[in-house]
C-alpha cells in the first residue's frame, strides 16, 4: 500500500512538473509572438501639413489595432536625434521616421546597426532603411501640366509658383511641370513668380504683384495648397475674371472647402497628403508581424476637384 502511495505522489509531482514546463514554454512563445513597440518619430507642429501627419498617424494606429505604440515629436534635428537614442536604449520593435532633414542620417544609422526595422517617411536619410514611403513630387507637376494643357487647348499664359527654400519639393514639381509644357504644349507662355515660404500671406503678396504685371492670364500653377489660398484671395481682391484655373498641391482641408464651394474659378489640387504616414505605419506593422515589405514605395497623387472633393473632406483634420 505504501508503495502505491509513493507511486501516486511521484506521478502527481511529474504532472505538476510537466504542466509547469508547458506553461513556461507557452509564455515564452506568446512573448515571442507579441509584436514589439512601434515608435513613430516626427517633427512637431500645431497646424499645417505636419500637424496632419500626427493626426493621421493616430488614426492609422487605431485602425490597425496597434496598442503598443507612441508618437514622439520634436522641434529640431538635435532633439530628434536624442529621441532616436532614447528608443534605442529601450529596444523598440520598429521605428517610423519622418526626419527634419537628411542631417539625421548618422542617428538613423544607429537604428540600422541595432537591427531595428526602420521605415522612413517623406524625407530620405542616407541609410539602408527597411522601407521608404513618400509621395511623388514630379507626378504633381506632370499631372497638373497635362490637365491645364488640355483644358487650355495648348494656348494661353500660365503663372508658375516657385519656392527655392523648399528645395527638392519645389524643383521637382516645377521642373516636371515645365518639361511637359515644353514638350507637349510649347505655345503656352509660362510666367514665373517666387515665394520665400509656403504661407497664405506669401501667396497673396507675390500673386498680387504678378497679377498687376500680367493683365491677361488663363491659369496659375501653384505647388502648395496654403499658397493657393493666398493666390485665390489675390484674384478676388483684384477682381480678375480672366483666370480660369488655379491648382494646388498637398491636401489642405481649407483648400478642399474652397474647391467645394467656389463657383468663380476652376480650383483643383494634386494630393501630397499627410495621410501617407498611414502607409508607412502599415508597413512597420507588417514588419513587426514578420512580413516582408517592398523597400521603396512612391504614392502617386490624386487630382481633387469639384467632382470628387467630398471624398476628401474631414472636419477633424488639423490640415
Amino acid at each position: 500500500m505504501k508503495k502505491i502511495k509513493n507511486l501516486l505522489i511521484l506521478f502527481v509531482a511529474l504532472l505538476i512538473t510537466i504542466s509547469g514546463i508547458n506553461i513556461a514554454s507557452l509564455s515564452q512563445v506568446q512573448a515571442q509572438e507579441e509584436p514589439g513597440e512601434l515608435a513613430i518619430i516626427i517633427p512637431g507642429a500645431e497646424h499645417g501639413w505636419l500637424a496632419g501627419v500626427a493626426y493621421f498617424a493616430e488614426l492609422k494606429a487605431e485602425e490597425l489595432g496597434i496598442e503598443n505604440y507612441r508618437i514622439l515629436t520634436s522641434s529640431n534635428v538635435n532633439e530628434q536625434a536624442s529621441q532616436i537614442d532614447e528608443v534605442l536604449s529601450q529596444e523598440v520593435g520598429a521605428v517610423v521616421l519622418l526626419p527634419h532633414t537628411d542631417e539625421l542620417s548618422l542617428s538613423a544609422q544607429k537604428l540600422v546597426d541595432a537591427d531595428i526595422p526602420l521605415i522612413v517617411f517623406d524625407r530620405r536619410v542616407d541609410v539602408d532603411y527597411t522601407a521608404y514611403v513618400a509621395g511623388s513630387n514630379p507626378e504633381i507637376g506632370e499631372m497638373t501640366a497635362e490637365l491645364l494643357g488640355e483644358e487650355l487647348v495648348g494656348e494661353g499664359k500660365i503663372a508658375v509658383l516657385n519656392n527655392p527654400s523648399a528645395g527638392s519639393v519645389s524643383y521637382e514639381r516645377v521642373d516636371a511641370f515645365k518639361a511637359v509644357m515644353e514638350e507637349t504644349y510649347p505655345d503656352i507662355e509660362l510666367v514665373d513668380m517666387t515665394v520665400e515660404n509656403f504661407t497664405q500671406e506669401a501667396g497673396l503678396s507675390v500673386a498680387t504683384d504678378m497679377l498687376v504685371a500680367n493683365p491677361e492670364l488663363q491659369a496659375i500653377f501653384s505647388i502648395d495648397d496654403e499658397s493657393s489660398l493666398g493666390i485665390l484671395q489675390a484674384i478676388k481682391d483684384t477682381g480678375r475674371d480672366d483666370i480660369q484655373y488655379l491648382s494646388g498641391a498637398g491636401g489642405s482641408q481649407a483648400y478642399f472647402q474652397e474647391i467645394a464651394n467656389n463657383e468663380d474659378i476652376n480650383l483643383f489640387t494634386a494630393t501630397y497628403s499627410p495621410s501617407m504616414i498611414g502607409d508607412a505605419i502599415a508597413e512597420a506593422w507588417k514588419v513587426l508581424n514578420g512580413e516582408e515589405v517592398e523597400q521603396d514605395q512612391i504614392v502617386s497623387p490624386t487630382i481633387v476637384n469639384s467632382d470628387n472633393v467630398e471624398d476628401f473632406l474631414d472636419e477633424n483634420s488639423p490640415y
